[in-house]
């Protein structure tokens, strides 16, 4: 009996065994981490920030936008129209149920902060398990360092006031997460012009909401959008038109902010004019030109960035260059796309000369922290002692979260303190009718308590520093038949950041609209504390007479 040979296996084939029963290797596609692990994180820290939240605004840009999310007005450029216009609804419902309206705007951050720091677990847990990690394990190493971010006090400030940033940072969260899972499953899926459809038509409504809340979104958009462009070979114009429906977004805000130039809201950024040229000045932020240039943060904040951004800014940084580097299983074009984002938006800070830039690194911040386990997975020698430093961070981060979260909670008390102390203030002034001049950013605060609280509604409110605009000084006098500056020019722009040159500006106006009126004017002055009401008639002789000075109970000084 003559028995069928066995075919040979060639040497290509021998050792084998077939597919179906071949065991998964970690050439596989990573099982994905738990989502639920990421929404866990992000309702405990909602739960924090509203807990952090106080019920007054802050400092800053906190009191304007306070105002404008419950009034539906315009906030300073670019006028963050489509921030505004959900954050009314926000705040409208949560005031109807009780709240208000302050600590229901810093509600509106604190939601946008929950969600950030839920998308970037999310995306460290993703990026761990591609190295190799196990869902769980990915899911709790990446813990780590969103929630180091989270406790960090320079985001603290952001997710608990009224602000804008916290909801950029959920945008770039979302827009890194999106990003690396497509460039991820671009390879496999190029061919597949459905699904490249679909998630470029994704990709554009994700970079037009980054446009219409915050211009800086386009550090983050254009690395990764030509690294998207660049993987979705052959480029096709029917993959790639679906993209072009984000453009919509950015104009439908826009067309809000034009809106609001013909129609004044009753809270509106006092230098926009009317017109297509004055919205197009006010989306782009036109007038904060001559901040580009240079690096020069307060004093305050050169003590907030030394204590809790440096620290975390250098290595985080460092880890998102070093990436592209370093053998992994992420493709090399993405690695390449966020240490350039990373790069750019660090860059960019340092050439931008505000009082206040602590907020504008939080962004490269957090990615860093994300992408340090990230980096350090991807070294094998590191790796064998992954558990001992993941158990070494998490003490270190233990022992750091006590102090943490007790600068979070005396901010709170400050800020509901200073409050507290600006109302009594405000309601001292002695006069019914006519102008409070105040030199401070914060001076919508007394506009707050105009327009939500309705005190001293006759009052008119003037922030000195916004009249440096000549477009502000000309609505200035047409709505109150007053020069502002009495005749006087504003300073050149290269000294108009200068402290002693807007002080002397700030009395400058005051003289002017004090000389132009027949109207009561007072100096608003917390930092004394004092109330000065300016004389009508000028003394003879220098020091012949005194204003008049007024403490916050009345009493003169």
């Amino acid at each position: 009996m003559v028995r069928p040979s066995r075919p040979r296996r060639s040497s290509a084939t021998r050792g084998r065994v077939p597919a179906a029963t071949r065991p998964v290797t970690s050439s596989s596609p990573a099982a994905p981490p738990p989502a639920w692990a990421s929404l866990l994180l992000g309702a405990a820290f909602l739960a924090l920030n509203l807990a952090w939240a106080p019920r007054a605004s802050g400092g800053g840009d906190s009191s304007e936008l306070t105002v404008v999310l419950a009034t539906l007005g315009l906030a300073h450029p670019t006028g963050y129209a489509l921030y505004t216009n959900l954050g009314h609804l926000f705040a409208v419902s949560l005031h109807a149920c009780g709240a208000g309206w302050p600590w229901a705007a810093n509600a509106w951050s604190a939601l946008g902060g929950a969600i950030a720091l839920a998308l970037w677990h999310a995306l460290g847990a993703r990026l761990l398990a591609r190295e190799g990690l196990s869902p769980w394990r990915a899911a709790g190493i990446a813990l780590l360092p969103v929630i180091a971010l989270g406790l960090d006090p320079a985001w603290t400030a952001d997710a608990t006031t009224a602000e804008v940033y916290s909801w950029h940072m959920a945008w770039v969260a979302g827009f890194c997460l999106f990003a690396c899972s497509t460039l991820a499953d671009l390879s496999a899926r190029s061919g597949d012009d459905r699904w490249v459809r679909r998630r470029t038509a994704w990709g554009g409504l994700l970079i037009g909401l980054g446009i219409a809340h915050h211009a800086m979104s386009l550090l983050v958009a254009l690395p990764l959008g030509i690294a998207l462009l660049v993987s979705a070979r052959p480029l096709r114009i029917p993959r790639l038109s679906p993209a072009a429906v984000g453009a919509l977004v950015p104009l439908l805000a826009w067309s809000y902010v034009y809106y609001r130039s013909l129609h004044p809201a009753a809270a509106q950024w006092e230098s926009l004019g009317p017109g297509l040229r004055e919205t197009w000045n006010h989306v782009t932020a036109a007038g904060y030109r001559h901040y580009l240039g240079g690096f020069a943060p307060s004093a305050p904040q050169r003590e907030e960035l030394a204590s809790f951004v440096y620290p975390w800014l250098g290595p985080g940084l460092l880890a998102a260059l070093a990436w592209p580097f370093v053998r992994g299983a992420e493709p090399r074009v993405t690695r390449w796309a966020l240490a350039a984002a990373a790069l750019a938006q660090t860059t960019y800070v340092f050439l931008y000369r505000v009082l206040d830039p602590a907020s504008y690194f939080l962004p490269v911040q957090a990615l860093g922290l994300v992408l340090i386990p990230v980096v350090l997975a991807s070294v094998r020698p590191v790796r064998r002692w992954g558990a001992a430093l993941a158990g070494a961070a998490a003490l270190g981060l233990a022992l750091a979260a006590w102090p943490w979260t007790g600068a979070a909670l005396e901010r709170r008390t400050t800020i509901e303190k200073a409050d507290e102390f600006l109302r009594a203030m405000w309601r001292a002034v002695p006069i019914r009718r006519g102008y409070v001049i105040w030199d401070d950013d914060m001076c919508e605060r007394l506009v707050q308590y105009q327009l939500l609280d309705r005190e001293k509604p006759e009052l008119v409110v003037v922030g000195p520093r916004l009249l440096m605009d000549a477009g502000a000084r000309a609505l200035f006098a047409r709505r109150h038949g007053v020069d502002p500056l009495g005749g006087g020019s504003p300073p050149a722009d290269d000294m108009a950041d200068r402290p002693d040159v807007i002080h002397r500006f700030a009395d400058q106006v005051a003289e002017g609209i004090n000389r132009g009126t027949r109207d009561s004017v007072i100096v608003f002055e917390p930092e004394r504390p004092a109330l000065l009401l300016l004389p009508k008639t000028r003394p003879a002789s220098p020091g012949s007479a005194d204003p008049e000075r007024r403490e916050p109970g009345g009493g003169r000084r």
